[in-house]
């Protein structure tokens, strides 16, 4: 059994005629797990179990992270491997080795200087084997990579921004016509002359109710009779 599950014969698994042994060639990683052998007799029942560990590795290498960045910014680069047990890791910026064995390199701030190829190398103590795999990284002057918008985009945002503001000066013309329509007269020095709708024929003419004046003879005639009548 392997991983409580019944082997059979085939493939790299080979079983002997009376079971007694367990031949598996060639070893695969996939053959890592648990084995059980179970013995009995018409008395009593007897089982063992063995683990088997396949060492392998490593390989399937890749470096995760930037491509480009601005300078000052941060970066990180993680590189990871099939391996057991597991690899060992060395990083190398051009030609020179970086201090350290983690599988991940971080810098919090960048400079121009770590442009370059990283190459990180896996190691396993336990077969011997190593691989390598190399990452580029270019660092940019601060402001080269900020997101730029398409064309199609700064053309709908211009065409968006003019029909606000044809909307808006339309709206003012009405709003502009429709109270020059209303005002009222002003005189050329700025204040406003009284307008009257009905004005009575009294205003318009307000001598028209007075007698006229008496002819020169009769007020002469008028005056002696007064005096006549004081005296």
């Amino acid at each position: 059994m392997k991983d409580g599950h019944p082997l059979s014969a085939g493939g790299n698994i080979i079983i002997s005629e009376d079971k007694s042994m367990l031949s598996i060639n060639p070893v695969k990683r996939t053959d890592t797990g648990e084995y059980g052998c179970r013995v009995s007799n018409p008395i009593s029942t007897a089982n063992a179990k063995h683990g088997l560990i396949v060492n392998y590795g490593p390989d399937g290498m890749e470096i995760k992270g930037q491509n480009e960045i601005e300078a000052g910014q941060k970066f990180t680069l993680t590189c990871s491997a099939d391996s057991i047990p597991t690899s060992s890791y060395t990083w190398v910026l051009n030609g020179t080795e970086i201090p350290g064995h983690s599988p991940e390199f971080t810098k919090e701030k960048s400079e121009y200087s770590d442009s370059g190829d990283y190459t990180c190398t896996a190691t396993n103590d336990v077969t011997g084997n190593k691989t390598s795999v190399v990452h580029k990284l270019s660092v940019k002057a601060e402001g080269s990579l900020s997101p730029v918008l398409p064309a199609g985009a700064i053309i709908r945002i211009v065409i968006r921004v003019l029909l606000v503001v044809g909307g808006a000066v339309g709206v003012a013309v009405l709003f502009i016509r429709k109270n020059g329509t209303n005002a009222e007269p002003m005189h050329r020095g700025g204040s406003q002359q009284p307008v009257y709708e009905n004005p009575s024929s009294v205003c318009e003419n307000p001598q028209q109710n007075q007698s006229p004046p008496l002819p020169l003879t009769e007020m002469q005639d008028f005056k002696s009779t007064y005096d006549t009548r004081i005296m």
